[in-house]
């Protein structure tokens, strides 16, 4: 139980000091100057129509693979002073223990990323007021601009009407965040990682070529790979498979190839903390 405490102790001593710091909101603010032209687009829509839209539109932004790569280099801002050894952590590192803060610091890489998914996906709603309201089905409004051309007409590019068909709103919500908040604990351990093996930095350059892969590959080789080899495109629900059928990923696939790649970060991070010496540095 005491060390229980010390590793959460660890953990909220990262998250009260990310949220004071200007990276937390510019992380968030980056996100929201991507997303805004298509929630603009949105909002003059149903002002034309005189109807307000349902909240679930954060589910069929991520198809974008512009919006993808945004959201991935928003959680790089997050996490890009990791492995978090700062002027400061010795003295943590002493009353701790180095096991202790450690599992802290991944603690800490898992809630904060939870807490940016779930941000970003109520930043869109907040930015659609007041042409919002309750509605527990897709709505008119996003049905429109998944099945016909105004969309376009208004500045946006037309929604997945595929996701409407086969999820719910709720579970496409849910799903959607799960999978931002998974690439942005990858985006964490990836730089916690990397950052403590290699010259500090290389976890950011990685991070930003994951977020670029989804355009690197449609360059590289064929866009079909693209579903199975860049984590970023799993954001959208509309690149996978559905009941068996379409081009794209399972579920299964996706979250245990997110799975394996982080519990391979951690593993590395956890023997190198255990074993190597620790640079201490000014914070970020």
């Amino acid at each position: 139980m005491v060390e229980l405490r010390k590793t959460l102790r660890i953990c909220m001593v990262g998250l009260r000091k990310i949220i004071i710091t200007p990276r937390f909101y510019l992380a968030y603010l980056w996100v929201f100057f991507d997303f805004a032209p298509a929630i603009g687009a949105i909002r003059r829509f149903s002002s034309s129509v005189g109807m307000n839209c349902s909240p679930w539109v954060f589910a069929l932004l991520t198809e974008d693979s512009g919006k993808q790569l945004f959201i991935i280099l928003g959680a790089l801002l997050l996490f890009c002073d990791a492995p978090f050894l700062h002027a400061n952590s010795s003295w943590q590192i002493l009353r701790a223990g180095r096991n202790n803060w450690f599992w802290g610091n991944m603690l800490y890489i898992w809630l904060l990323s939870f807490v940016y998914a779930v941000g970003i996906s109520i930043l869109t709603v907040i930015a659609m007021f007041p042409m919002v309201e309750w509605n527990t089905g897709w709505g008119k409004i996003l049905g429109s601009l998944a099945q016909t051309s105004a969309a376009s007409q208004f500045g946006s590019e037309q929604f997945s009407y595929a996701i409407m068909v086969q999820y719910s709103p709720p579970a496409a919500m849910v799903l959607t965040i799960a999978a931002v908040w998974m690439n942005a604990v990858l985006v964490g351990v990836c730089n916690y990682t990397l950052n403590f093996y290699l010259k500090k930095g290389t976890g950011n350059v990685i991070s930003v070529v994951l977020g670029l892969s989804p355009l690197l590959i449609v360059r590289l080789a064929k866009f079909t790979m693209g579903y199975y080899f860049s984590p970023p495109l799993w954001m959208s629900l509309a690149n996978y498979k559905w009941k068996g059928y379409g081009y794209g990923i399972s579920f299964g696939y996706a979250y245990g190839v997110l799975g394996g790649l982080i519990l391979i970060c951690v593993v590395c991070s956890w023997k190198g903390i255990r074993k190597r010496d620790l640079d201490f540095s000014d914070e970020v």
